[in-house]
């Protein structure tokens, strides 16, 4: 059982329009919680509203002043120790600024349901009294939507709200909980993820030929002369084998991965291909307004939970209609999960610290942020090299 969180609790914010599902996920989200030993108040916009009575109106204004009240009877409760799911519209940005800012723990989440979907649910008859009104949409004049949340969520179609749940539950606990299980290396102790990698490139000793991923990829699911964005490109193996037919933007975190990438391309005079160097997900110069495809091998493991995140809706906000995020990583089933120095996060420490990742949850945040999954194949044999034979998901999956 997973130690509870002490001193203050957890806010876990889940925000969306009406009938996109927020009570039913926050419901479950709290269940969840709860058989793990969190202690945890569960509170409901609705709920909310009837206790405080009519002295709030539906006005912005007064719809406005109810959510800062909200926002500060959750702080209240949190800082007595007790965690907080919240289901509520309450769309101001300045009000989950405050949340932010007052909470040490915070978790933002949007439920993103298209207003088809939410008319059809009508939960509460809103849209049809628009609608008998001639108003074109429920009215959500002077409401935000959140810009930054820690989650995206699509939550319809073929995902479920136990899905949604289950995504944001395991956001909490790996972000949030004052369990850390083993003990965690000293960080003098271990080079940071940037300073291994500038190191491994810096001796050159990565293979240059593309890998069986790529070539799977180009052989199988790529059309032809499209534009892909391949995310921790590292030496640019694939990048480059990629480019013999494609438009390739590559992007790394490792300068001197990208320092050398742009050598090679001007020396070997290929034109159709370009190296960024920054962190995909965060804001970063020169990337394209929009690609047809995704491409990473074996860089899901290497990243934390919270940034696999990011890098999974910026790649849905990337994607054109249609488009793939082609993805190959290291699963727990390889033979390296318990053999090295655990740390938290499923991450253990070998020659460098990998986050070994559950396929099927995997598949799951994917379906969760929108993608409908085109193939899947979790298995070993897939990219040997050398003595080396891991376990790898590879997955194909299309924004819809």
């Amino acid at each position: 059982m997973i130690d509870k969180i002490n001193k203050r609790g957890g806010l876990i914010w889940i925000t969306g329009y009406s009938g996109a599902g927020k009570t039913t996920v926050a419901e479950i989200v709290s269940r969840e919680l709860k058989q793990e030993g969190f202690p945890v108040l569960l509170l409901d916009g609705d709920d909310l509203r009837n206790i405080f009575g009519e002295k709030y109106g539906f006005d912005m204004e007064s719809r406005k002043k109810l959510a800062y009240i909200y926002s500060r009877l959750c702080k209240r409760i949190c800082d007595d120790g007790i965690n907080v799911v919240i289901a509520t519209i309450a769309m101001f940005e300045s009000v989950r600024i405050e949340n932010r800012e007052s909470n040490l723990r915070y978790l933002e989440v949007y439920l993103d349901v298209p207003f088809e979907v939410r008319a059809e649910r009508d939960p509460k008859g809103i849209y049809l009294a628009a609608k008998k009104k001639s108003e074109v949409t429920y009215s959500s004049v002077g409401l935000e939507e959140p810009k930054n949340p820690d989650i995206i969520i699509k939550n319809h179609g073929e995902n479920i709200p136990k899905n949604a749940a289950n995504l944001i539950v395991e956001t909490f606990k790996r972000n949030f909980s004052d369990n850390k299980g083993p003990e965690l290396v000293p960080t003098a102790a271990v080079e940071s993820r940037l300073q291994y990698w500038d190191s491994y490139y810096k001796k050159r000793e990565a293979p240059i030929n593309p890998s069986a991923f790529a070539i799977f990829c180009d052989e199988n699911f790529l059309a032809k002369q499209i534009h892909i964005l391949e995310f921790g490109c590292g030496n640019g193996r694939d990048s480059f084998y990629l480019a013999k037919k494609h438009r390739v933007t590559g992007i790394d975190e490792s300068i001197v991965a990208i320092q050398t990438n742009k050598t090679r391309a001007k020396n070997e005079g290929v034109l159709n291909v370009d190296f960024i160097h920054g962190e995909f997900g965060k804001a970063t110069s020169g990337l394209p307004n929009e690609v047809d495809a995704i491409y990473a091998r074996f860089v899901m493991h290497d990243v934390p939970l919270d940034a696999e995140m990011r890098v999974l809706n910026a790649s849905w906000a990337l994607l054109k209609p249609g488009g793939q995020i082609l993805l190959e990583f290291i699963t727990d089933k390889d033979q390296l999960m318990k053999k090295g120095l655990e740390l938290v996060n499923d991450g253990q420490i070998t020659d460098h610290c990998r986050r070994f990742i559950n396929f099927e949850d995997f598949c799951n945040r994917l379906s969760s942020i929108g993608f409908s999954i085109d193939y899947s194949l979790e298995n070993n044999g897939l990219a040997i090299h050398g003595d080396d034979n891991p376990t790898v998901g590879r997955v194909v999956a299309i924004k819809l």
